[in-house]
């Protein structure tokens, strides 16, 4: 765990292990990770990249706390029309 909270964007490659001893501090990590790559992302390409991250943070997580971040993405990027098309696909 130590090394995920240094690199944080090795988070999806190390979720399943951390899920069982640290699920809240892993579904942080996980969800900022998921936060900072869709402010940089700016084209329907990087869009379907944090849908993907989205998807593998259900499996992870769970369906709740996958549509608590899609709701808050919808909000907050409501005027990005293709990211609302990707995140529409998720529901």
């Amino acid at each position: 765990m130590a090394y995920v909270r240094t690199n944080p964007s090795t988070i999806e490659e190390y979720a399943d292990r951390l899920s069982t001893d640290y699920r809240e501090e892993m579904a942080q990590i996980y969800s900022n990770y998921i936060y900072n790559a869709t402010s940089t992302s700016s084209n329907r390409k990087e869009y379907q990249r944090v849908c993907a991250m989205l998807k593998r943070y259900k499996k992870v997580v769970g369906k709740p706390s996958q549509a608590e971040i899609i709701i808050q993405l919808k909000a907050q990027y409501h005027k990005r029309p293709s990211f609302m098309d990707e995140l529409a696909k998720l529901t």
